[in-house]
């Protein structure tokens, strides 16, 4: 019978290329029925869980050759009556293998969404989640969570970024985001209606509570906004204090438009920057 010492080397294996066969079928049959039971929904939901949200899917099914995709999914604040962050019809979801050999278990997971595709990689770190993703040609116009605020969008995006997100605590929550939108049409209700932004490029940060808007600008449409400044989140984000500075400038077409808008600005648009004060549900613009 031969001994441990035989049975690692490879001319045992060699010589016993049939048991060698049932052992790797009998391996890769494990992994397939471990990766396809494997609580995609309960993972996610707590990687989730320091934002405070979770998830919901209708159904799991395989998707070779490791992971599953999830049927008519939801990602929703955990709270009565909240609307859903993010909503796809499919999701294919498998275990993050750089993490899991870092000792960090994690998922990786793509949709098509709104029009485009966006990709998540998301792992528990230490009580934190850590996320990196990115988007790509996104159509604003599906953004439905806009329009429960009033607001709506149309044009394309892509953006890309990471977030450190602690459970309770948003002080220590950190990230980076970067987005480029092109053809950006936006209708608020109200006098404002409908007015082009062209092409947006946003670049900001977030750190030690506060999100650092690092460079807003739109080109090419009625109305060219250059912004930077920050804004100090609050528990409640209602109450989050305001210092940014921004730049207007208007086509002559938008000035007719908007005329009775632009009239309540303390001063015309131009080149000199107005300061935004105060809080999100009470601003000062000087």
């Amino acid at each position: 019978m031969a001994n441990l010492y035989e049975r690692l080397t490879l001319a045992y294996w060699k010589a016993h290329r049939l048991q060698a066969a049932y052992i790797a079928v009998g391996v890769v049959l494990f992994l397939v029925f471990l990766f396809a039971n494997f609580p995609y929904v309960d993972a996610f939901s707590a990687a989730l869980a320091p934002m405070g949200l979770k998830m919901d899917a209708q159904r799991q099914e395989l998707a070779l050759p490791i992971g599953a995709k999830l049927q008519e999914v939801r990602i929703i604040p955990d709270a009565p009556g909240a609307l859903p962050v993010f909503e796809s019809s499919s999701i294919r979801i498998a275990p993050a293998i750089l993490s899991m050999l870092m000792l960090k278990p994690g998922i990786r997971a793509s949709a098509a969404a709104y029009g485009g595709k966006i990709r998540l990689n998301a792992h528990r770190s230490g009580t934190a989640t850590a996320l990196n993703f990115s988007a790509n040609g996104i159509n604003l116009a599906e953004l439905e969570m806009l329009h429960a605020l009033g607001a709506a969008l149309a044009g394309a995006a892509d953006a890309t970024g990471s977030a450190l997100v602690m459970p309770d605590d948003l002080v220590l929550d950190s990230g980076t985001l970067h987005l480029d939108a092109s053809n950006v049409m936006a209708h608020i209700s109200g006098p404002l209606g409908i007015f082009r932004l062209g092409d947006l490029n946003l670049s900001a940060t977030l750190s030690s509570g506060v999100l650092r808007i690092e460079s807003l600008k739109t080109s090419g449409g009625d109305l060219m906004i250059s912004l930077s400044g920050d804004v100090r989140l609050a528990p409640d984000l209602r109450d989050s204090a305001l210092a940014l500075h921004f730049t207007l400038v208007t086509t002559p077409q938008a000035r007719m438009r908007l005329g009775p808008f632009l009239n309540l600005l303390p001063h015309p648009p131009g080149t000199r920057p107005y300061n935004l004060r105060g809080t999100i549900t009470s601003p000062a613009l000087t």
